[in-house]
């Protein structure tokens, strides 16, 4: 099983009982091994049919039906689900093309521009339920829907948010560009079951200074970075120590990981050795530093850009949640 690509995997979990058994104790190892698939988005106009297509790291191809693409469009990627706008609705419809998970959220009170929103959808076990997130970065608010409440609520802190991400359990919020201390950049989002959502500033120190160098947050395993830009040759890692809360340089572990950029303000950090026995050559025309020997210029750092990078770990999120 180990040596399956993704799309021969679901055809040897639908082989037998026996198989399929064996197959779920080991799917999330193998999906964690997976590094993001390429996603296209494409329609059949003659048949009013919007479907997706996904390419995994040898170039295999397989596509899936999106229902609800009918006069939407969308307008990011989270938990493994698109996020599908209506233009006209305003409300959103949240599909897995894996899982085929669907959530509905209602008419929202704003509007959508891809360039200064970004969308999460997390599970919290605290009210057992699904929760929608949108910043909005111009309007330096946060919008908060909870699934079946039908209703939105929102939080706008007293200093410019810039990135938003949930990491075990928490819902973490970026701040920058403000004249506040360094030590009030970080904050917790905190949802509970009544409608009004609550940020929570957290002490940090040694915050990276914030500025447009600054590019986000992102995870891998057990810890939570804070990429940043110095120049085209130089980048950087600030990991969160959470035991003294305090924000630390790593500066060999941008080394460790190959980075995944999508156009929707997301990074993915996939450790090296996870995939190292693969071969490049699907991914290195997206490469921003290629990192082979021959490159003219050799690199440390590699990141791959494309408008939508799909995780596969990420999918199967909605089945983890019926065995808790």
């Amino acid at each position: 099983m180990k040596q399956l690509e993704v799309v021969d995997f679901f055809a040897f979990n639908r082989v037998c009982k026996s198989w399929r058994s064996f197959t779920l104790s080991n799917k999330n190892k193998f999906m964690a091994s997976k590094p993001p698939l390429l996603m296209r988005i494409f329609n059949h106009a003659h048949k009013k049919e919007w479907y997706c297509r996904l390419e995994d790291f040898e170039g295999k191809k397989f596509k899936t039906i999106l229902p609800h693409f009918s006069r939407r469009r969308f307008v990011g990627l989270t938990c493994g689900h698109l996020v599908l706008y209506g233009e006209e609705t305003n409300d959103f419809w949240l599909v897995n093309p894996i899982t085929r998970h669907e959530l509905h959220f209602p008419c929202s009170p704003f509007r959508v521009f891809p360039d200064r929103f970004k969308v999460i959808l997390v599970f919290l076990l605290s009210i057992n339920g699904w929760v929608f997130i949108v910043i909005d970065r111009f309007e330096n608010k946060i919008w908060v829907s909870i699934a079946g409440k039908g209703a939105w609520n929102h939080v706008s802190p007293s200093f410019p948010i810039f990135d938003i991400h949930y990491f075990k359990g928490k819902i973490y919020t970026l701040h920058i560009g403000c004249n506040l201390p360094e030590v009030n950049h970080l904050c917790e989002l905190r949802v509970a079951s009544d409608p009004k959502p609550e940020i929570m500033l957290l002490e940090t120190r040694n915050y990276p200074k914030p500025d447009s160098s600054l590019k986000g947050f992102v995870s891998s395993g057990e810890n939570l970075y804070v990429m940043q830009c110095i120049s085209q040759d130089e980048w950087k890692l600030h990991k969160l120590d959470f035991s003294e809360i305090k924000w630390a340089w790593e500066e060999k572990a941008i080394g460790e990981y190959a980075f995944f950029h999508s156009n929707f303000r997301y990074w993915v950090a996939i450790k090296s050795e996870s995939w190292a026995n693969h071969p490049r050559t699907q991914y290195e025309r997206y490469a921003f530093f290629p990192d082979t020997p021959n490159s003219r210029i050799h690199k440390k750092c590699r990141i791959f850009r494309e408008n939508i990078w799909y995780l596969l770990h990420d999918s199967l999120f909605v089945r983890r949640l019926k065995h808790l």
